[in-house]
């Protein structure tokens, strides 16, 4: 190689060789120090990663799953897990089908409660079509000639019946004993010897016992239209005013559910009273109505709205269960009766029974006392071998206002606070027809404390029967 001529020319072009050398010095370094960044950014970009990752699934996917208890007291099935569509649906699913089996156990009671109690007569509840003076009379006083009607159909319904009237049966034993005692007469030509008038007195005795049992397996208690309060003996002149009726049409289906478990309880009682639980129903006194119903215009009571789950007071009842302006109670009313039977003693708990599997009725307390049936037996009442007590009842009864609310005039709804906008006492009255709904609207009454009583359910001396 010839040195000489390529020094001058490296002299004279030494930016070349200069820059050739660097660059291929540069090739390791740059590798060296490219290498150490990449890892250096990958282990940020990992640790940054795991930082979000870890945020995210303890905080910001986890989340509480829960679905709300039916009657508003907390929460059901409640976890906390991260987010999955899956789980979202299934709870999703399920508090469906909560809701699904609530609303069929709500229609079910209600319709339980409602059994087949409908107004009397048409065109009346919650008022006339006709709201002059004239035809409100006329409806009035039908609606009373129906309502006596009804109470004797409720009596006829469950087989009941009165011993023989003494009257009567007073002078077929007469004429008897007067046909024996001229057949004495015609045969011996004498009066009766006072051996034939004794045979002749037990005879009578006989058949006067032999009429009391025979009527007795005719029916299966004895009741009749005494046995209800203030039921009138005919239509009067002057026709109630539309409260005070509606007022009779909740007594009437009172009474008749009643008489419903009376019936049940007796079964088909072939045997007549002997075969019999309830053997003779003396009193139905039905509470006072949460309204005035035999003034002219019921007082106003604030509109209230209620609450999602019925406040309980133990202080006014054993259940805790009230209603009326006050209570907060937006779903139903109570009326509490008190019954007055004669009844088999061994045999009580299965009217208790035949009450709850009847409607929404609860025994709150019940006095036991005992009779002479010897009494009981001169005025023709035989109870036949079971030992029998008058038993004194307190029964607590609940109607829903979600099928009831339709057939109440606008003055039972104002004297109970259920219309929205009244704002108290001195507010408008009178009138009829249906008022709007109040807060909540449609919304049944929750399956908790508080609300009324699942079908079939009821007390058996003051304990929730669980059907």
């Amino acid at each position: 190689m010839n040195t000489k001529a390529i020094l001058p020319w490296l002299k004279s072009h030494w930016p070349i060789p200069t820059l050739t050398l660097v660059a291929l010095a540069a090739l390791p370094t740059a590798w060296f120090f490219a290498e150490g960044m990449r890892k250096e950014h990958i282990d940020k970009f990992s640790a940054d990663v795991t930082k979000d990752f870890t945020s995210i699934s303890e905080n910001t996917a986890k989340v509480s799953y829960s679905i709300p208890s039916v009657d508003g007291s907390g929460k059901l099935l409640e976890k906390s897990a991260p987010a999955n569509e899956a789980m979202i649906v299934r709870y999703g699913d399920v508090w469906t089908q909560v809701q699904s089996k609530v609303g069929a156990v709500s229609e079910r009671g209600s319709s339980f409660n409602k059994a087949d109690h409908a107004p009397l007569i048409t065109d009346y509840f919650p008022k006339p079509a006709d709201e002059s003076s004239a035809s409100l009379t006329v409806k009035g006083r039908q609606f009373v000639g129906e309502y006596i009607k009804a109470h004797q159909a409720i009596l006829n319904k469950a087989r009941a019946g009165m011993p023989p009237k003494a009257d009567e049966l007073a002078r077929r034993l007469a004429q008897h004993a007067a046909d024996a005692e001229a057949k004495i007469r015609a045969e011996t030509g004498r009066e009766p010897a006072a051996e034939e008038k004794q045979k002749l007195a037990k005879e009578l005795l006989e058949m006067r016992l032999g009429a009391y049992q025979a009527k007795a397996r005719e029916i299966g208690v004895y009741a009749d239209v005494s046995a209800f309060e203030a039921v009138p003996a005919e239509v009067p002149d002057k026709a109630p005013g539309l409260a005070e009726a509606y007022d009779k049409q909740e007594r009437l289906w009172i009474n008749s559910d009643i008489f419903r478990a009376v019936a049940k309880a007796n079964g088909d009682s072939a045997g007549g009273v002997g075969d019999s639980v309830v053997k003779r129903v003396t009193k139905i006194d039905i509470e006072e109505s949460k309204w005035d119903s035999t003034s002219g215009s019921p007082p106003v009571h604030s509109y209230e709205p209620g609450e999602d789950k019925v406040a309980l007071n133990f202080g006014k009842s054993i259940t805790g269960r009230v209603s009326g302006p006050g209570s907060k109670n937006k779903w139903y009313d109570v009326r509490t009766v008190k019954l007055d039977v004669i009844i088999s003693s061994q045999r009580i708990p299965e009217f208790i029974d035949a009450l709850a599997a009847t409607n929404f009725m609860t025994v709150l307390d019940i006095d036991l006392n005992k009779i002479d049936p010897m009494v009981d037996l001169r005025d023709g009442f035989t109870y036949g071998p079971d030992n029998v007590v008058r038993a004194e009842m307190v029964i607590e009864t609940v109607w829903l206002r979600e099928w009831r609310k339709a057939y109440m005039p606008m003055d039972v709804q104002k004297a109970l606070g259920m219309v929205e906008g009244v704002v108290g006492a001195d507010a408008a009255g009178g009138g009829g027809g249906a008022a709007p709904p109040p807060r909540g609207g449609g919304r049944r009454p929750p399956a908790g404390d508080g609300a009324a009583p699942a079908a079939g359910g009821g007390k058996r001396g003051g304990r929730d029967r669980d059907d």
